[in-house]
């Protein structure tokens, strides 16, 4: 990426639009499709994603799902997974997102006791890089829970309505200001558009170094000078792909574009997406690799009001500004007990009566050895 990371104009390059080209003697390789000052409408609120009304037909009315979704507090049911099997399993499964979700009802099967019809109002996103799917001769329905440490269905049923048939709207990417690669023209036709499968939409900081790497499809449905000027092009895509960036991880990605963090808190102001894109930016590091060495660390939990942002105060803490330890409980465990030798204590400073979401609440301390941290801070927990 770095042969393709700059170009001598006034304006920095903040994305470089690439396709796949590997082979078995280099599987990495990327071709260059253009280099771009900036990308509008690639960053999508979460409530603009298509919102439909599915009927999962026959669900068991004792499965986990049904039993919350007509328990006291069900309505709101998170994010969940919908697997699309046959019934013989001679049909690859296909994977919808339903995000979002909302118990609309739940009502008896007509003429099958034991069975409930339930009515979810949900956010649907899919792969669509293998075209719209459609559904198997047969098929056979499980919904799941979005966290794949639970790993028996929530729930299953033979039919569900309303999920076929739905073209979600187009959601057009303009990429401005494109220095545009000899592949990327000879492939654009006399009208205007090509279609040519998926590339990546990478973005870059100011020296070069890669942030965030998207899936981008490659439907370019207008080509026109720049307003930038020069030689360059205005390119609108069709889409942007299904899964889109929100706002928040732009205005992360903006305070990124200058260079890692070198005062901490930066994240501090986020909502949980925008925790989330500064977990991705920063730099995964062993405890046994921390520029700060051992003795006593001070954990401010001020901010620690969700899973990313304790992960993002402990690295922070014990690594310094820019550095994590891990993204989830398994890497976190994993990167504590990298390695570590030096002895070392970390004390976490919260408000009276303030609470994490981890479940404990007050000053916790730890001291010694990573393991012997960690089990502190889960006992803790």
């Amino acid at each position: 990426m770095a042969d393709f990371a700059s170009w001598e104009r006034e304006f920095p390059l903040r994305y470089v639009l690439v396709r796949d080209v590997g082979d078995e003697q280099d599987w990495e390789a990327v071709e260059l499709l253009a280099r771009c000052a900036d990308a509008e409408g690639l960053y999508l609120p979460r409530e603009h994603l298509d919102r439909t009304v599915l009927v999962l037909e026959g669900c068991p009315a004792d499965s986990p799902l049904a039993v919350m979704a007509a328990g006291p507090g069900g309505r709101r049911l998170g994010d969940l997974m919908l697997e699309v099997l046959g019934r013989n399993n001679d049909w690859p499964p296909h994977v919808f997102e339903l995000l979002d979700v909302s118990a609309v009802a739940v009502r008896p099967t007509a003429g099958a006791p034991g069975l409930v019809d339930l009515v979810l109002g949900t956010g649907l996103r899919d792969d669509r890089e293998y075209g719209r799917p459609r559904p198997p001769a047969q098929p056979h329905f499980e919904v799941r829970a979005a966290d794949q440490r639970i790993t028996a269905p929530l729930t299953h049923c033979a039919s569900v309505g309303g999920l076929y048939g739905r073209y979600p709207r187009p959601r057009p990417v303009r990429l401005i200001g494109c220095e545009p690669s000899p592949a990327l023209l000879d492939g654009l036709a006399p009208s205007g558009g090509r279609s040519d499968g998926w590339g990546q939409l990478v973005g870059l900081d100011r020296f070069g170094g890669v942030l965030r790497t998207e899936n981008f499809p490659l439907l370019v449905t207008e080509a026109r000078p720049s307003v930038l000027g020069g030689a360059l092009l205005d390119l609108t895509f069709a889409d942007g792909g299904p899964d889109r960036p929100a706002p928040d991880c732009r205005r992360v990605r903006d305070l990124w574009f200058e260079g890692p963090p070198s005062e901490p808190g930066g994240w501090t102001g986020f909502d949980t997406s925008g925790r989330d894109e500064w977990q991705t930016l920063c730099r995964r590091t062993l405890l046994s690799d921390s520029p700060r060495g051992g003795g006593e660390h001070h954990l401010d939990g001020r901010h620690v009001t969700d899973a990313p942002g304790l992960h993002l105060a402990l690295g922070e803490a014990l690594l310094g500004p820019g550095l994590l330890l891990g993204h989830d409980l398994y890497w976190l465990r994993e990167r504590l007990d990298g390695g570590a030798r030096r002895p070392w204590s970390g004390t976490t400073r919260r408000p009276p009566g303030a609470r994490s979401p981890g479940g404990w609440s007050g000053p916790t301390r730890c001291a010694a050895t990573s393991t012997r941290c960690w089990r502190s801070w889960r006992s803790a927990a």
